[in-house]
């Protein structure tokens, strides 16, 4: 390659079948009745020199390393496929979810690796999500990059407390191609949760505005949607509201990432944007939980007791435990783009984390991608976790001790180091 920046973008359906379960409340995996609307794997490269990079993003609640169950790593094996043919290594590829919640249980809550009508689909998402980055390599052609902010407000609320932090920040990343359809990611952070249980699949607002911002931006357009520091950020009517809500919720997001694109035209274009890509896998301490015996034998009691509030609580704890009382890795990306750097993490960042992380990093924007190369669970801050909560509870839904989302934000200041190679090119609009 010589010094052009190519761009590629691609989109793959990669709607279930309907035996492949939600996770519900009680029972944890719900069935789906229908398809609302169908869920894409969207990908995008980009390529300069001998520099490349790749970012999925799918429509999925989460992307759980072990979902192939044990002694397989989900996310390796994705990027190992994607790369195959592609001029990409593994590990500048990075894999995230909009972390939409009518959607299939591969967030890891449920062994979804124990039905066995459920592992050939397993395998056949892992292909789809690969397909989409090789779709997207083949179809690269020159481009330039531009990036631009706007602010969203009145669409989320911090969802544990009212005076709690709120990123209303939305940054898009504009590819403009020759000769096809742009290529553009949109950063916000908010809970895709607006139909949560219910058992129609839906991507939720992120699909709904991305559909919108392909069409106004014309036939080609690939538009990913990547979900900033949500984990105690929910749309302003809470949660599991209705169809309405999600059309309405899409055109807030579609409408202030269209004005932020129209602001990216018009800034300066960056010249001879810097592609890289690079990673920690920090060991973090697991989280304080009963051994699968001591959890097993809480459960037997539970049920015996006939109280189902009790017996819930007790499942939720004994998958949890299931995990075991190792020490967990946890791999922390950052990929910089130009000007811009996508700071992803493996699991539902807290908004305070994440802002910190925007202040922090040395860019000229800062993307937060939350359920990024795995999930585990809420990565809240320690005062968080003396306030307690449901975020926090004794569930497979928190694995992560206190201390370690904190640590996570570390390193994602470390790892964005490595842009320091390079002089960040002073920021004008035109």
């Amino acid at each position: 390659m010589d010094g052009r920046l190519l761009v590629g973008g691609a989109k793959v359906d990669i709607t279930p079948p309907l035996h492949v379960p939600y996770l519900g409340f009680d029972p944890r995996q719900g069935v789906f009745e229908g398809v609302h609307d169908p869920l894409h794997a969207r990908a995008a490269v980009f390529a300069r020199g001998e520099a490349s990079v790749a970012i999925v993003s799918a429509d999925a609640l989460g992307l759980s390393r072990d979902l192939f169950g044990p002694g397989r790593d989900f996310i390796g094996e994705v990027r190992a496929r994607a790369a195959e043919g592609a001029g990409l290594q593994p590990e500048d590829i990075l894999v995230a979810a909009t972390h939409a919640h009518s959607t299939p249980e591969t967030y890891g809550i449920t062994r979804l690796w124990e039905r066995e009508d459920c592992v050939e689909w397993i395998e056949t998402l892992a292909d789809q999500l690969a397909e989409a980055v090789r779709l997207a390599w083949r179809h690269c052609c020159e481009g330039r990059v531009s990036w631009a902010t706007t602010t969203l407000a009145g669409m989320s609320c911090n969802r544990r407390r009212k005076d709690g932090p709120l990123d209303e920040e939305v940054t898009v990343l504009l590819a403009e191609r020759e000769g096809a359809g742009p290529v553009l990611l949109t950063n916000f952070a908010c809970h895709p949760v607006t139909v949560q249980v219910q058992p129609l699949v839906s991507a939720d607002f992120p699909g709904a505005a991305m559909a919108i911002m392909e069409r106004e931006l014309g036939e080609g357009a690939t538009c990913l949607f990547l979900q900033g520091a949500a984990g105690d950020i929910n749309p302003i009517r809470g949660h599991t509201s209705d169809w309405r809500d999600v059309e309405t919720y899409g055109l807030m997001l579609a409408g202030a990432s269209l004005e932020a694109v129209g602001a990216a035209r018009l800034a300066e274009a960056c010249e001879e944007p810097v592609i890289a890509a690079a990673s920690e896998t920090l060991v973090v301490e697991a989280r304080e939980a009963p051994s699968v015996e001591e959890a097993a034998a809480a459960l037997d009691r539970a049920e015996h007791a006939e109280d189902h509030g009790v017996v819930r609580m007790a499942r939720e704890t004994y998958r949890l435990a299931q995990f075991g009382r190792d020490d967990i890795e946890a791999e922390v990306q950052c990929v910089r783009i130009g000007d811009v750097v996508i700071a992803g993490f493996p699991g539902e960042l807290f908004c305070a984390l994440g802002m910190q992380v925007k202040r922090e990093v040395k860019a000229g924007a800062t993307m937060i991608a939350e359920c990024a190369n795995g999930c585990l669970g809420y990565l809240a801050p320690r005062e968080e976790w003396e306030r307690g909560g449901y975020e926090v509870g004794l569930g497979a839904w928190c694995r992560v001790a206190a201390g370690g989302a904190e640590r996570m934000v570390e390193a994602a200041g470390r790892v964005a180091g490595f842009a320091g190679r390079h002089e960040w090119r002073p920021y004008t609009r035109a």
